[in-house]
């Protein structure tokens, strides 16, 4: 267990690689479920009740593995899913955790604000962690795997805040 939590922060860290990771499906289904159980309290403090962050997270997990396989199949490259769609989830386990933390002491400690900067500051980096991922995946240059990512994430963030969150998304619109 060590390991892999060594494993997922190197990866983050760009040290190592998806294809470093094993090809386990036992793997993936601990790191889907370990993904939405993280990532539904987030949801929560997002959209206020617990069906739309269950259906936030569903749909960024389905949205993130069918169209990483719908890339890797169009390339002959669908042997790679499961690594790499490990890897990503990896990554957002460990984002989610650290996004956790930080944000339960910038709330004991009185400084919100903190807690803003710092959600910069790691949206930033797990754009980079991915886009590594990306780029390991589909053998391309870092910054094209960055720029796949951050397309990736403006994409499910919208089609979120439009199913889900509508109001937010005509805010922003105007």
């Amino acid at each position: 267990m060590i390991e892999l939590i060594r494993f997922f922060l190197d990866l983050a860290l760009l040290r190592r690689k998806p294809q470093d990771l094993p090809d386990s499906l036992f793997l993936l289904q601990v790191l889907l479920v370990l993904n939405l159980a993280l990532s539904f309290p987030l949801g929560l403090g997002v959209f206020g009740n617990a069906a739309d962050a269950l259906l936030a997270a569903l749909l960024e997990l389905a949205l993130s593995a069918g169209l990483l396989y719908a890339a890797l199949q169009l390339q002959g490259r669908s042997s790679r899913w499961r690594q790499s769609y490990s890897a990503l989830l990896g990554i957002g386990v460990l984002g989610t955790l650290l996004t956790m933390v930080y944000r339960s002491l910038a709330v004991a400690l009185g400084v919100p604000v903190l807690a803003a900067t710092l959600d910069l500051v790691v949206f930033f980096w797990l754009l980079l962690a991915m886009g590594h991922v990306v780029r390991h995946t589909f053998e391309i240059p870092l910054p094209f795997g960055i720029l796949i990512a951050f397309a990736y994430t403006m994409f499910v963030l919208g089609l979120i805040a439009q199913w889900l969150a509508p109001e937010l998304a005509a805010q922003a619109s105007s």
